[in-house]
């Protein structure tokens, strides 16, 4: 399946109604927080797959979700402003990057979309990160 007809179908089968782009984002964010398993990369070497590659395999780590979650958006031209924040969350290596989320803006509205774990709603952001800095998709 490519990345629009499934982003199409997610939001066709949420009921969402036309234009309300917050929610159809928020339909996308649970997808890909609940069908696509999250995975670690080969052991000792950072890895990247492309959004489609996640999609057919059904599971990424952090990097590869966050870029398809941005992907589907993308794809059905959801108006916000979306970024990858990177954050260094592990405690024993607080200076480096380990962990990429997505954050989106609509106006004024800002919110962080981190579907790593299944119990992450929308707009939670890892609370004891020791550095952070964002990147405009």
């Amino acid at each position: 399946m490519e990345v629009r007809d499934a982003a199409i179908e997610v939001v066709q089968r949420a009921g969402l109604r036309s234009h309300d782009f917050v929610a159809q984002l928020a339909a996308l964010f649970r997808f890909v927080r609940d069908r696509i398993t999250f995975v670690r990369d080969i052991y000792d070497v950072e890895t990247l797959q492309g959004p489609l590659k996640t999609l057919t395999v059904g599971a990424g780590d952090c990097d590869d979700r966050a870029t398809l979650l941005v992907a589907l958006a993308r794809s059905i031209g959801i108006p916000a402003e979306l970024r990858f924040r990177v954050a260094a969350s592990d405690p024993s290596r607080p200076r480096e990057f380990s962990h990429v989320y997505v954050v989106a803006r609509f106006g004024a509205r800002v919110f962080a979309l981190d579907p790593t774990y299944p119990d992450n709603p929308p707009g939670y952001q890892y609370p004891l990160s020791t550095r952070l800095a964002d990147a405009i998709v």
